[in-house]
């Protein structure tokens, strides 16, 4: 799983924030201090007294089960799908008040 390409990290930032109470506090506290803060592996690593690569393991696994979450409970597709219905219905109400402005004016001629 890729850690750092930028639709990845706005993706995991989501999930964290949707499913991040699941997670341990440890986890949840790297997870912020990589995704929300945007610290390296090896400055958190130094601040946990812990290797880099342990670091991106907990990573790793943490957002594993994030995306685990996702798969089983789909929260994030379903908001994702809700706010896409919510933009739609917001252009045709605008395209709506529009052709009612149109009808207006054509009526106030007559």
């Amino acid at each position: 799983m890729a850690l750092d390409t930028l639709g990845s990290r706005e993706r995991q930032v989501a999930l964290l924030e949707r499913y991040g109470n699941l997670l341990t506090d440890h986890q949840r506290m790297v997870l912020d201090l990589y995704l929300g803060s945007d610290w390296s592996l090896a400055e958190i690593a130094s601040r946990q007294k812990v290797s880099r690569s342990a670091v991106h393991d907990l990573v790793r696994r943490s957002v594993q089960l994030l995306e685990d979450c996702e798969r089983r409970l789909g929260l994030l597709a379903e908001g994702q799908a809700r706010a896409r219905n919510r933009e739609a219905i917001a252009a045709e109400l605008a395209e709506l008040r529009k052709r009612m402005t149109r009808l207006e004016a054509r009526l106030a001629d007559v």
